[in-house]
Order: C-alpha cells, then structure tokens, then sequence
C-alpha cells in the first residue's frame, strides 16, 4: 500500500515542481491513461500531457482532498489550480498564455503494475477547464 501511495505522492510532487522526469517516473513504459481528451498509450505519450500542463501552468498546485489505496488501486481527489503564463498545446494547437486562473476539482486513479503505475485515468469537468481559460462560452 505505502509503495503506491509513494508513486502517488512522487507523481504530484513533480507536477507541483515543475519537474517532468519527476512526474513521470512513477509510471510503467507501457502506461495506459485516460484523460477527458482521450487516451493515451505509453510512457511518451504521458509525458506529452504532463509536460504540456507543466509548461501551460507552471507553479501549478494540487491540493490534495483526500486519497484512498486498496491493494493495486490509489485513488486521489485533489483541486488543481493554476494561471496559464505558458502556451498549452492540444490536439487542435497551441493555446496561447492567456493569464487566466484555472481552478477545477478531478479525480485520479492509479493501478500498480510490476511495481509501478500501469493504469492511469484523469477525470475533470472539461466544459469547465475550456471555459475558464476563455476557449468556450461561459454556460447558462
């Protein structure tokens, strides 16, 4: 249990750093996440995503709400908040720095596998996340 919650905690660490290789090191090479753009499949292509959230918003915070480990399975409930002082790049293109703050709470899981995290799914409200960032009209 304390092992994956290390991976965890190591995981937000670098995120919170700024620091990719730190934020990826927990996860296998043949990783599989899931985030609310899509999936992803393998190491290089996590990367991708945390990278481009750590160059978007740098001095990013995650606070930490509450995580729960049963066996192989950590799940993380945290609020992240941050400005995009930096482009955000996305399967439609750069998003230009827009100063703008984000705050938006998601939820993380992760799945142990071979002694690192083979399994990772990110869910967020993206309706939310795009509008606050001035990329959809405000809902209502």
């Amino acid at each position: 249990m304390s092992d994956l919650l290390d991976l965890v905690n190591v995981h937000y660490a670098g995120l919170e750093g700024g620091d990719l290789e730190l934020a990826a090191s927990p996860f296998t090479e043949d990783v599989s996440a899931q985030f609310p753009s899509g999936p992803l499949t393998g190491i290089e292509a996590l990367r991708g995503m945390i990278g481009a959230f750590i160059t978007a918003f740098p001095g990013m915070k995650i606070e930490r709400r509450n995580t729960w480990v049963d066996g192989d399975t950590a799940i993380a409930e945290i609020v992240f908040t941050g400005v995009q002082t930096g482009p955000l790049a996305t399967a439609e293109g750069e998003v230009p720095p827009s100063g703008r703050t984000v705050t938006f709470p998601l939820i993380d899981t992760f799945t142990l596998r071979d002694g690192k995290v083979g399994e990772h799914r990110v869910y967020w409200d993206n309706v939310s996340f795009l509008t606050q960032l001035g990329l959809m009209p405000a809902q209502g």
